[in-house]
């Protein structure tokens, strides 16, 4: 069963909200004319441009996804949301080569996995049972294949890939589409490092990403380079995991 979602009838919950692709997110939700965005940030103060923009469609909510008083705060104040979009993330590199390996690996599993699974968790008994469920978590295409410049973060978006798939299990009787994400680097602040490759802009990103969760699609590819690591793993995952071990 297709899982379609209408945005203009939505209420949404936003983690990482204030830049990146979060914040691209959260301005085409708000553009496609969904009722109010949650968005989540450490600081709050570094989403007074987007409330200034969007008045009382956007409400500010401070999120530190490892605080589970936070985490739980926030469950409470967005308690009529109806999607999670879980973005909040952080990419701490290092490689078994590096002496930083294990605090790397550490740091990126404290934010994208057990930030993701607090969220979740916290948010489930809000969106369950609503219209217009929705549950979509940014992975990427390195949770499919490991780059090895970046080994501690790959291993902790292939963690959150094995997530996503487990929550869709869990879910799949449910009114509720639990989508994927999984861009390529996209030029924000997090793809500093991938020099001579052209990187797609998040606004077009989220365009993709917003039209997807109204299909109702599960796995969601929404860059052109994403596209290609999707038809390429559909053929051959050696394949992508020899492509991307170039990079190191």
């Amino acid at each position: 069963m297709k899982k379609e979602i209408s945005i203009k009838d939505s209420i949404a919950m936003v983690s990482g909200a204030n830049r990146g692709i979060g914040k691209a997110i959260t301005e085409e939700l708000l553009s496609s004319g969904i009722k109010k965005v949650y968005a989540g940030a450490r600081k709050t103060e570094s989403l007074a441009a987007l409330q200034e923009k969007y008045g009382d469609r956007l409400v500010p909510l401070q999120l530190d996804v490892t605080n589970q008083t936070s985490v739980d705060n926030a469950a409470k104040v967005a308690a009529d949301a109806t999607m999670l979009i879980n973005n909040a993330g952080t990419m701490a590199h290092g490689g078994f080569n590096s002496e930083n390996m294990l605090e790397s690996i550490n740091q990126n599993m404290e934010v994208n996995v057990l930030g993701v699974a607090r969220l979740t968790q916290a948010f489930l008994p809000n969106i369950q049972n609503k219209s217009n469920a929705a549950v979509a978590t940014v992975s990427s295409v390195v949770g499919l294949g490991n780059m090895p410049m970046m080994n501690g973060y790959c291993i902790s978006k292939a963690a959150v890939h094995s997530m996503i798939q487990g929550l869709r299990g869990e879910l799949q009787e449910s009114n509720v589409l639990v989508a994927g994400i999984y861009p390529g680097p996209i030029d924000t602040d997090m793809a500093k490092g991938f020099e001579g490759i052209e990187l797609d802009k998040p606004e077009a990103l989220a365009k993709n990403v917003v039209a997807a969760l109204e299909r109702g699609e599960e796995d969601i590819f929404p860059d052109v380079m994403s596209a290609q690591v999707k038809q390429a793993y559909g053929t051959s995952p050696k394949e992508v995991e020899k492509m991307f071990s170039a990079w190191k």
